[in-house]
């Protein structure tokens, strides 16, 4: 990732799925292109950025708009398979803005913006506390509603200290659909990410700790033995 005028040149990997901040994913790469790709982040920085786009398909170049949202990708991991494809981790880090494209070919190269949220000032840091220990009290009933579900012991998870990073921690925890991975992505207001993670989780709790109750009952009806058969 070279600097160029305080921004940044990163390869674009148009894909239709949605990465945001501390998220990890899991790619397939085989194209050329993006083979190509993939060498040459692993010669440099493990960088490249990772651009929502509904129509990327195999073997097509698309070219997401200017000025939209994606997320920067840190390789984590790479298994190098022997006819040239590889399977990758990577990591989401930071949020950008693309301002302009200066390659096409072989791949996609472009000058992007990195952004954060906005400050919390004033009023408003009173109001992003109590929705962080809300969102944080929510989300850890969801967890273990899900460790009871499938019968895992408990363990406890640790959370970010910021706010910013810990609500996008979160998002990528318990949000999948990609209009509301995108929603949290171009949000620069810490505030209405937590809200929005709040109103979800809420529901997903409800959902998740009926379904335990109900996991925890069967089991109890299970374990109990059947009463004499009387002749």
């Amino acid at each position: 990732m070279r600097r160029t005028d305080g921004n940044a040149r990163l390869p674009i990997f148009p894909l239709p799925v949605v990465l945001i901040p501390e998220m990890m994913l899991p790619l397939h790469i085989f194209e050329p292109r993006y083979r190509l790709m993939l060498r040459h982040c692993l010669e440099g920085e493990r960088l490249f950025g990772l651009s929502y786009h509904s129509n990327a398909e195999v073997g097509q170049l698309v070219v997401p708009d200017l000025e939209s949202v994606g997320c920067a990708a840190r390789i984590l991991h790479v298994e190098l398979l022997v006819d040239g494809r590889a399977n990758i981790l990577i990591v989401g880090t930071h949020r950008y803005r693309i301002g302009r494209y200066l390659s096409h070919d072989p791949y996609l190269l472009a000058e992007v913006e990195f952004f954060e949220d906005d400050p919390i000032e004033g009023e408003e840091r009173e109001i992003v506390t109590a929705l962080v220990a809300q969102v944080a009290a929510h989300f850890f009933r969801f967890l273990r509603a899900l460790q009871l579900l499938h019968d895992l012991p408990e363990r406890p998870v640790a959370l970010p200290e910021d706010a910013e990073r810990l609500s996008f921690t979160i998002a990528a925890a318990v949000l999948q659909p990609p209009e509301e991975l995108r929603q949290v992505l171009e949000l620069i207001s810490t505030r209405a990410r937590l809200e929005l993670l709040l109103a979800r989780l809420e529901k997903l709790v409800e959902d998740s700790e009926h379904r335990a109750r109900t996991h925890a009952e069967a089991k109890r009806n299970g374990q109990r033995k059947p009463p004499p058969h009387v002749h």
